[in-house]
């Protein structure tokens, strides 16, 4: 059983015919060296010998002309839009601040019973991690490696 999904014909018609797309199908299982080739000649992009042009001097002005039109009849809304992006900004940098001056005027929340992370995991029997944490902390601040209480 074969179950083939229908392309929506709303967006663009199918420029292939459904009875040129039978015959290439069958010539495709038939011969699918000569149907690749077949299928390459058609898809061939007929731009590909086209070559690019560029405006003249009284086309490029009037293309410069109608730019600067369009920039200043568009040029309010994006005053506008700057503006509301400034206070966007100034608003999360206000934010930032206020968060930053919380974050620092909380003291430091204590460990439980003045216990380390490593003490916690021998308690909890995994001595292999408390090791592991250690030295952790001895590489990362060797001027306090060995003080533990």
């Amino acid at each position: 059983m074969t179950m083939t999904l229908e392309r929506p014909t709303t967006a663009y018609r199918d420029a292939i015919q459904p009875e040129s797309r039978a015959a290439v199908d069958e010539l495709f299982l038939t011969d699918p060296g000569h149907a690749l080739i077949a299928i390459d000649r058609a898809t061939h992009d007929p731009s590909e010998d086209v070559r690019e042009w560029e405006l003249d001097a009284e086309g490029r002005h009037v293309w410069e002309a109608g730019y600067m039109v369009g920039f200043s009849a568009a040029q309010p809304q994006l005053i506008a839009q700057v503006h509301r992006l400034e206070q966007l900004l100034a608003r999360a940098e206000r934010d930032a601040d206020r968060y930053y001056a919380e974050m620092c005027r909380r003291p430091a929340a204590p460990s439980p019973d003045g216990q380390s992370f490593a003490e916690l995991s021998r308690i909890r029997g995994d001595d292999e991690r408390a090791d592991r944490h250690e030295a952790t902390i001895d590489r990362m601040f060797p001027q306090y490696a060995g003080t533990r209480a």
